[in-house]
């Protein structure tokens, strides 16, 4: 590779990574933000904290540039989600309501295993993934929750 070409590939690298950078702690203070004026996840439904989960990813994934593969399955995982959690709610009979729920416990997990490869390939800090993986466990416990429930009332 001629050296120009190289130059021009480390600008490139280090331009991205100092926006990955900012916009990164652009979200950690809204965050804190949100957190500073009490809003919490208490009273919400799974579909409204998958709906801000998946926002909140899509946020992020707008800055990462040159990996579509890993941002198009993440954002995938994050949006099937909320989308399942909505479906479940127009199902046809308590099966189908289970199998909607238990296909959005699914993509929740796969969310959490996408944030993780995200941190391991510096594509994200881990300061924000932590926020992440722990709105992904709220909405995982409350679908485990809701399925349990769901099973019981079919006995």
């Amino acid at each position: 590779m001629p050296c120009g070409a190289r130059k021009n590939l480390y600008h490139i690298a280090t331009e991205q990574s100092e926006v990955i950078s900012h916009l990164q702690s652009k979200y950690i203070a809204l965050r804190s933000n949100i957190s500073q004026k009490g809003e919490s996840m208490d009273n919400k439904t799974i579909k409204e904290l998958a709906v801000e989960l998946t926002v909140e990813i899509t946020a992020i994934c707008d800055s990462i540039k040159g990996r579509s593969v890993f941002v198009n399955q993440l954002l995938r995982s994050c949006s099937s989600i909320g989308a399942n959690a909505h479906e479940a709610r127009y199902a046809q009979s308590n099966a189908d309501f289970i199998n909607k729920l238990e296909i959005a416990l699914k993509e929740c997990y796969e969310t959490e295993y996408w944030l993780e490869l995200f941190v391991k390939s510096e594509l994200l800090n881990r300061e924000i993934a932590k926020d992440l993986y722990n709105q992904c466990g709220t909405i995982r416990r409350m679908l485990i929750a809701s399925i349990n429930t769901a099973k019981e009332n079919v006995k």
